[in-house]
């Protein structure tokens, strides 16, 4: 019940559609029970040779006068009035669910997004991407599907209602041998209900391992063919979709096999009535006529009653065995939208205009799993318009250290301050409006040159996006283009090579009013000129910003006011280049093996 409850917030704002679509089931209902009456006011009254009207027979045929071939044509202009007025009436209900589940859906899309968005790098590399694609495509439906099942269970309950009312007022014995089949649909729901679950929630689960496997073998496609390994992926690849597959098939077993029960069950229900309806025919109308015996209209429109009574039927007693499909997906989107984030602000979280600030490390000590240190300790102070650089081979723990800056992660251990304040004790967006970061991976967007350099600061003028390319050495390579600031980057950056998006986004950083540029091996990419051009351009900057560099290449970090050696998760020695070489230490050695 809390999954239908919170399924239907969703739907809230589409209160007035949903009432629409219920009025629109309304006359389906209607439409549908006098579906039946021309034909068999024909049979009864029109063409019997001893007519036995009612006053329904009556009411119907009163516009058509007394005449045998107008109440012929008559009630042929009826039946198909009815029909093309109940195929509207469905076209329109079409519509209205069609627009009801695209809201719905899109507000669930929206807030599995967000809550996808705000969650912590922990939390996304500790997931698989292709997980995440999958819920937001598919397991967003889960909340409209609910809805969907609930407001035809409610359409059945009330074509039920008002079809039993009228079977029971055509005849009692036969209407009470219909409800009798009952107890054997309940029992077929009550087996399928909890296999179906199952079975959907380990389908949905083998689905998105397939989204995650075809999303990695996409994003690693250079790596694969550089290492011929298309058949051994192929091969891992086929192994995941055999297991979507039978998982797939195990789950449509139970789906076939579920409507295969209820139609055998309802196939004996309409046996039986077929069968004793039309012995009683027999019995009154020709055997020991009575004069209000039940007739050969009269059964047939109980057998087409009878026909649309089985469907609402199942739909009402069948309710919870259709929903679980829906039940595991919307688990699985409410599981993420449930979650807390792991950054986020405090409750009395306080504002943080942006200027330039001093950033301090008080013995911070990190971990991503217990009992395995990444940062131990680690103590810095970095003032305002200073120049710094981490340097350490890899796996010393730089990355993780500077995650730790816009509050990517936390510490375990220790306080990052800036101007001595906790950063936990600010706002999350405003800490990482005084950060500008410049990765390795230099990611780009689809769009323009031109829109990702000004992805940090929409409001750019375009003078200011140019001189941000010309400081990023990315300028020399923009103006030889065709279109220059308007060439569109494709996914990934793909057409552009690995330096050319370095310079991109140290472009995209140094456009930012961020009072902290932070570069992590900002010249891995580059060669020996656009490298010594983005020293130069940071020199130019380093008293304009504060810059953090984290590097192995010591060339870079020479001439920084101040350089923390690290080594095993710690520093192990600082201050500058001369003073580094008096101490004879780590960095000597580092400096001699010039890697």
């Amino acid at each position: 019940m809390q999954i239908v409850l919170r399924s239907i917030s969703y739907f809230r704002k589409d209160l007035w559609l949903i009432a629409t679509l219920l009025v629109l089931i309304g006359a389906s209902v209607v439409l549908n029970l006098l579906n039946a009456w021309p034909i068999a006011i024909l049979v009864d009254t029109v063409l019997s040779p001893t007519p036995k009207p009612n006053w329904i027979h009556t009411l119907f045929l009163a516009p058509f006068g007394e005449g045998r071939l107008n109440r012929i044509f008559g009630m042929a202009i009826v039946g198909m009035i009815i029909k093309i007025l109940s195929d509207t009436v469905i076209m329109l209900r079409k519509m209205l669910n069609y627009r009801i589940q695209y809201n719905g859906t899109m507000r669930v899309r929206t807030e599995l997004y967000d809550k996808l968005q705000a969650l912590s790098l922990g939390w996304h590399n500790s997931q698989s991407q292709g997980d995440a694609i999958y819920r937001l495509s598919y397991d967003s439906l889960g909340p409209w599907g609910v809805i969907d099942v609930l407001i035809g269970s409610t359409a059945a309950s009330v074509t039920l209602t008002a079809m039993i009312g009228i079977m029971l007022s055509r005849h009692v014995l036969l209407t009470v041998f219909a409800l009798s089949f009952t107890p054997l649909l309940i029992l077929a729901n009550w087996y399928f209900e909890g296999e179906i679950k199952r079975r959907a929630t380990n389908s949905k689960r083998t689905d998105a391992l397939m989204t995650s496997t075809m999303q990695q073998a996409i994003e690693l496609i250079g790596l694969i063919q550089s290492f011929g390994r298309e058949a051994t992926e192929s091969r891992r690849f086929a192994q995941v979709v055999e297991q979507s597959v039978a998982a797939s098939m195990r789950l449509n077993w139970l789906e076939t096999l579920y409507p295969l029960a209820v139609q055998v069950i309802f196939a004996l229900g309409g046996g039986v009535i077929f069968g004793y309806g039309g012995y009683l025919v027999y019995r009154d109308q020709f055997l020991r006529p009575v004069p209000n015996g039940l007739t050969i209209g009269d059964l047939i429109v109980f057998m087409a009653y009878l026909a649309q009574f089985w469907d609402p039927l199942g739909w009402v007693l069948g309710f919870t065995t259709k929903i679980q499909t829906f039940v595991a997906s919307c688990d699985r989107v409410f599981a993420v939208i449930d979650l807390a984030p792991a950054i986020a602000d405090e409750p009395d979280a306080q504002p943080l205009p942006v200027r330039p600030r001093t950033l301090a490390l008080c013995d911070v000590s990190f971990e991503y799993s217990p009992g395995r240190p990444v940062l131990r300790k680690i103590s810095a102070t970095i003032e305002p318009g200073q120049m710094v650089a981490f340097l350490g081979p890899s796996g010393t723990g730089k990355s993780t250290l500077l995650n730790l800056l816009p509050r990517f992660y936390d510490p375990m251990e220790g306080h990052v301050l800036l101007d001595g304040v906790d950063l936990r004790t600010f706002k999350v967006c405003d800490v990482r409006k005084h950060m500008a970061i410049v990765t390795q991976s230099s990611p780009l967007f689809p769009g323009t040159i031109a829109e990702n350099i000004a992805y940090g600061r929409a409001d750019a003028e375009f003078h200011e996006i140019q001189e941000a390319a010309i400081e990023s050495g990315a300028a020399e390579f923009i103006e030889t283009l065709p279109e220059q600031y308007d060439t569109i980057v494709t996914e990934g950056g793909q057409n552009f090579s690995g330096g050319q998006r370095q310079r991109l986004a140290i472009a995209r950083a140094l456009l930012t009013n961020a009072p902290i540029l932070i570069l992590d091996e900002p010249t891995s990419s580059l060669d020996l000129k656009h490298e010594q051009w983005v020293i130069q351009t940071l020199q130019r900057l380093r008293r304009l910003k504060t810059i953090i560099l984290v590097t192995h290449r010591l060339e870079t970090a020479v001439d920084c006011d101040q350089i923390f050696v690290m080594q095993g998760g710690e520093i192990v020695e600082s201050g500058t280049h001369a003073e580094l070489l008096g101490l004879r230490g780590l960095y000597e050695r580092m400096l001699g093996y010039r890697f």
